[in-house]
């Protein structure tokens, strides 16, 4: 019995340390990864702020070229000055 042990322990010792060693290894690949996804999340988030407060100031300052008056609200639609208007529209079906 005394035999059995002393050939068993160290193979014992050797699984749990090899067991153990990848659970660390494994933990820290687990906590990299939502680390990870936190900062990338937390990144994405500060870029579609930063993407909003942009396209708000440029909404904002074309505001008056697309209409004078900002609280009058206009339910025509909005045409480049270039273009005449043309009294003659027709639907032309497509087959």
């Amino acid at each position: 019995m005394k035999n059995k042990m002393r050939f068993i322990i160290p193979k014992l010792i050797g699984a749990t340390l090899i067991v153990g060693l990848l659970t660390f290894v494994l933990g820290l690949l687990f906590k990299l990864l939502i680390m990870c996804t936190v900062l990338g999340t937390a990144i994405m988030l500060i870029a579609a702020k930063m993407r909003n407060r942009k396209s708000r100031k440029v909404f904002h300052g074309h505001r008056s070229a697309i209409s004078p008056d900002p609280q009058t609200e206009s339910y025509t639609a909005v045409r480049p000055q270039s273009v005449d208007v043309q009294s003659n529209f027709a639907i032309i079906p497509i087959h």
